[in-house]
């Protein structure tokens, strides 16, 4: 007779027939009885969940047989609108690729490069991979994005469309020509379109691409921008007064027939408008002015005019400004939400591109190296890049996606050793 062997305390051991894996039921105790109103409700239920997926087919089949004409590909695709395929965004660029064009435009929409030329719009993941990808004819597209849609319009024609990550979604051909264009984080949009005797006609959507509203003024429109919850809409107009040009800010709550407030600035031309954290920011040909939510001045600064570029986030503006003809020394100002100058110096060469982030962090794109600007301590981190740099686009806390003409990848200027 065999010795068993003992298992050693501790061991694990492999269970492979079933007669080492004995099951043993506990006997119901005397008096335990079948849960009738429990048995009930389980039936019950059973038969609703059947009633339910039987009622769903019919539904189906019924819309099938009623409406075939309204069962199309864009119909379906609005249902759709709302769904996010892309990475989370956490993700280094690296082997992104396209065709060089000499038109292009980028953007970063929901962690993924957004690329745009006059006759395609394409969405990379990360690694290269493509999802959308959509046709358009556009002589000078720009791209606003939020994190629920990208929009695309084409300044100067007719013609705007919206897109999630993975297709175009809504696309419109207006009577006038567009002049500017803002998408809030909320999804609603508005565009500014040039009407007849060259004023403009502001055009307000919601997140369901329905028209909600349209503005109209005497003066001539110049842009608008909507608060990230699309609640107050912001234009910027101008006009002749006694010879010399003013600007107006109007604040309209969206909704309402009439406008709040106003502001009339003499002297000064309108150039961009843009949404920051609780409220705008104005920039004309001599001055930045800073506004809250309700339109109550926080804060003004002039800049003297001159302007090369404008970058802002929801608490910086930066303004670069050419110190000479040839570009290659720039002034570069960088400006809190109260007018409060953070950050200010004088860079000795030419820019390609300049952006301020919500991290605190501003990026200067040179035509060999990239600057990093830590703007509360006011420090620089250096990176060298290759040639034929065309953007630079904050993407997290110490990164920056560069786009180069036929591909892009990611900075780190935190962990220089990686790039």
């Amino acid at each position: 007779m065999k010795k068993r062997k003992h298992s050693k305390p501790g061991a694990l051991r492999r269970v492979t027939e079933e007669s080492d894996m004995p099951v043993m039921l506990p006997e119901l105790s005397d008096g335990i009885e079948k849960n009738e109103y429990y048995l009930k409700v389980s039936r019950r239920f059973k038969f609703a969940r059947l009633v339910a997926a039987v009622s769903f087919v019919l539904f189906l089949l019924s819309m099938i047989a009623l409406r075939p004409d309204d069962i199309t590909t864009a119909n379906i695709m609005y249902l759709f609108r709302d769904l996010n395929i892309s990475s989370d965004g956490g993700e280094a660029f690296s082997g992104v690729s396209y065709s060089a064009e000499p038109i292009q435009r980028f953007d970063v929409y929901r962690g993924e490069l957004l690329y745009v030329t006059g006759r395609e719009v394409r969405l990379f993941s990360a690694t290269g991979g493509l999802g959308l990808s959509t046709q358009i004819s556009f002589e000078q597209p720009e791209v606003d994005v939020s994190e629920k849609y990208a929009l695309i319009y084409d300044i100067g024609g007719r013609v705007f469309t919206v897109c999630n990550s993975f297709s175009e979604l809504y696309r419109e051909t207006l009577e006038f020509e567009i002049i500017s264009a803002d998408m809030a984080e909320s999804g609603d949009f508005v565009i500014a379109a040039s009407g007849r005797d060259k004023r403009a006609t502001v055009y307000l959507y919601g997140d369901d691409f329905s028209l909600r509203a349209k503005y109209q003024r005497t003066d001539y429109v110049s842009g608008a921008a909507l608060s990230d919850d699309g609640a107050t809409l912001v234009m910027t107009s101008f006009g002749v007064d006694e010879g010399e040009y003013y600007t107006d800010v109007g604040f309209y709550e969206v909704g309402a027939d009439t406008q709040r407030s106003s502001h009339h600035i003499a002297g000064e031309y309108p150039l961009s408008v843009r949404t920051m954290k609780d409220g705008f920011a104005v920039i004309t040909t001599a001055s930045v002015y800073f506004f809250d939510g309700d339109g109550n001045v926080r804060g003004s600064y002039t800049h003297g005019g001159g302007i090369g570029t404008v970058s802002s986030s929801d608490s910086f503006v930066l303004l670069s400004t050419p110190k000479n003809t040839l570009g290659s020394e720039n002034s570069i100002v960088i400006l809190d939400s109260d007018a409060k100058v953070c950050y200010n110096a004088v860079i000795g060469e030419k820019l390609v591109d300049a952006a301020v982030s919500s991290h605190g962090e501003a990026f200067l794109l040179a035509q060999s190296h990239a600057v990093m600007i830590d703007i509360e301590a006011g420090t620089e981190k250096t990176a060298g890049i290759g040639a034929g740099a065309r953007r630079i686009i904050p993407t997290g806390r110490g990164t920056a996606l560069l786009c180069m003409s036929s591909s892009a990848k990611t900075i780190d200027f935190l962990h220089p050793q990686e790039n």
